[in-house]
């Protein structure tokens, strides 16, 4: 059976026949009328809803080997016809049709590639066709407003484009204009906001006429490496002043602005796993990330009875453009990667997607943790 799907050979008009049971129907039927209750646009193939299990992956596998699309929506005529229930016509995807106790035949038919690629979603009547995408929990962001500080580059950057590409009403703030400004031209949607977070009164100022917000990721650091005993007090003021001060500052601005309007609410600060482990040169660094970590507990205990939640990230070596310069020495990175389980350094998105989900409604009940995105640094 594996070595005919395979090869596309099973004839035009049949199924796998597990597509023909009773309960798997119903099952897509049931999803179908979820997905319609949420007023998805298109009809995904049947391998975004099918559950684990053998049909699910014989379903899969027809349509990865260029095998038609089929859609729960779509139904022919019921066999054979019952009284007093509605018959859905051919190519009808107004919605599925009342579950009948008798058999459904589900209708194929060969949906246009997308991209290039063999199983694409496929448009309803009148609708082009779009790229395949996978039926990813919605993360409830439309229309909520976020700030980002610190998104010029790198991990602040890339969660203020993936916030305002789901939905949320973004601003960026970052004290380097030029950097703001090529980011309102990747996503014309973000507003800027320049600013130095090491001016008090100015973030006073700034923050507050541009809120409120009901989500908020403290990403803007700075990193001062120097050995123990060549420590100098600006790189000790400097560090604490962005990476400490600034947090707090920001969250309290916020967190005002969330309590007066009422709203739950989300912080985000990313750490470091130099908050909970020595590293050479990084006495001031893993100073200030061990410190934005109790910080952030005691924020979680007392804006909670607020409706207020405050997590931390705390990644290890992060390949943004800057990380790769660092770590480009092959000698150097392979000593930290050889204390990595896992064997690499985080990209970008592995740490934008636990920011993503810290600020969602997924993680409704997780307050005062911290997430590590270390490859299992700290457990080597």
């Amino acid at each position: 059976m594996r070595d005919a799907t395979r090869r596309g050979q099973r004839s035009p008009g049949s199924f796998h026949p597990l597509v023909k049971t009773p309960g798997f129907l119903r099952y897509l039927c049931d999803t179908s009328m979820r997905i319609r209750a949420q007023k998805t646009d298109l009809c995904p193939p049947i391998s975004c809803w099918a559950g684990p299990g053998m049909a699910s992956f014989c379903l899969l596998r027809e349509l990865q080997q260029g095998g038609s699309e089929l859609c729960p929506f779509q139904y022919a005529e019921q066999r054979p016809p019952q009284p007093g229930l509605p018959v859905r016509a051919k190519g009808d995807c107004a919605g599925p049709a009342p579950l009948p106790g008798g058999p459904i035949r589900l209708l194929r038919s060969r949906a246009p590639p997308c991209l290039g690629t063999a199983s694409g979603w496929r448009a309803r009547p009148g609708r082009s066709p779009l790229p395949f995408r996978s039926m990813e929990p919605q993360l409830g962001f439309r229309g909520r407003r976020a700030l980002v500080t610190g998104a010029g580059k790198g991990i602040g950057r890339a969660v203020a484009v993936a916030l305002s590409k789901a939905g949320a009403r973004v601003t960026a703030l970052s004290r380097t204009a030029a950097d703001l400004e090529s980011l309102a031209r990747e996503c014309p949607g973000i507003e800027p906001l320049c600013l130095d977070l090491a001016d008090w009164d100015a973030t006073e100022a700034a923050v507050g006429a541009a809120g409120p917000f009901e989500l908020l990721v403290n990403n803007a650091a700075v990193a001062v490496l120097q050995p123990f005993l060549e420590v100098t007090r600006e790189a000790l003021e400097r560090s604490f002043d962005v990476n400490l001060q600034a947090v707090l500052h920001v969250s309290q601005i916020v967190a005002r602005q969330m309590i007066a309007q009422g709203v739950a609410g989300a912080i985000v600060n990313v750490s470091s796993q130099a908050s909970q482990r020595a590293l050479q040169d990084h006495a001031v660094y893993c100073s200030t990330k061990s410190a934005l970590d109790m910080l952030s507990k005691v924020m979680a205990m007392e804006l909670g009875p607020h409706k207020i939640r405050v997590n931390t990230v705390n990644p290890t070596v992060v390949m943004t453009d800057m990380g790769r310069i660092n770590w480009s020495d092959p000698q150097k990175s392979a000593a930290m990667i050889n204390r990595i389980p896992l064997g690499k350094f985080a990209e970008v998105d592995d740490v934008v997607n636990s920011i993503l989900f810290l600020l969602s409604d997924k993680s409704a009940m997780t307050t005062g943790s911290s997430l590590m995105v270390d490859g299992g640094f700290l457990v080597s």
